[in-house]
């Protein structure tokens, strides 16, 4: 019971920090979440709840941007992403726990520093490789929960403003991760204490929904994005040295 309320109330604080960097920048829940969550959730839970708890946070995004969401641009990358899922899926529910631990620790590592250092890529521009993306990224959240810095990448060669990347980015992402629930659910990832972790998620995804609403146009985006990629990275250290050295 004491472990269950431990894991309650860092996947509310992790919840929280995930939504609030999802919502100012149009993605990165899990970067936000998972390195706080993989303290002491499993890894499989940890993308679960994740992707979960999201799916609120995303109809709320696509419904405060949906003026500015590129239908056109995201038709066909949805289409590749939903061709994704069922292979993250398999992974998810195949792959060893610490190696998984190990593999999110290293994908937030080195997302944050590509993150830090605005590293883009010019054949980022070419629609191909938009639709490459799609499926890569919906591997990658589906078994891991992150994946979104590479279709924010592939938008920002793109040239789209900050609302436009705020909307399209969750349209993309609610198709994607609506099919990866439905998959958790056929396939029994789901256990009572992943409901009850889900349940408690939607007050805290919530309150960073409608604090970072009111923040994202009134803080200087450099100084908060600078300060969250350095917990992240931190944090995703601080993971992989525990599961190496513990």
């Amino acid at each position: 019971m004491e472990s269950l309320f431990v894991d309650i109330l860092l996947t509310g604080l992790a919840i929280f920090v995930g939504s609030l960097v999802l919502v100012t920048a149009g993605f990165g829940i899990a970067i936000g979440s998972s390195p706080i969550m993989l303290l002491t959730v499993d890894p499989q839970s940890t993308v679960i709840v994740i992707n979960t708890v999201s799916l609120l946070v995303f109809v709320l995004m696509i419904y405060q941007n949906k003026g500015n969401i590129n239908y056109r641009d995201m038709a066909v990358p949805v289409v590749f992403g939903l061709i994704g899922v069922p292979v993250g899926i398999y992974i998810l529910a195949n792959s060893n726990p610490a190696t998984l631990r190990v593999s999110i620790a290293l994908l937030i590592i080195f997302l944050g520093i590509s993150l830090a250092f605005n590293l883009s890529v010019s054949a980022m521009k070419h629609k191909y490789t938009l639709w490459g993306a799609a499926f890569l990224v919906s591997v990658m959240i589906t078994s891991t929960g992150i994946g979104g810095p590479i279709m924010a990448v592939a938008v920002l060669a793109r040239d789209w403003n900050r609302d436009t990347i705020r909307g399209s980015l969750p349209f993309y992402y609610i198709f994607i991760e609506t099919a990866a629930v439905i998959g958790y659910v056929v396939t029994d990832l789901f256990d009572s204490e992943r409901l009850i972790l889900v349940g408690i998620s939607v007050f805290p995804a919530l309150l960073g929904f409608f604090l970072a609403s009111i923040l994202v146009n009134r803080i200087k985006q450099n100084y908060y994005r600078n300060l969250i990629l350095g917990i992240v990275i931190g944090a995703g250290i601080t993971i992989l040295v525990k599961e190496i050295f513990l």
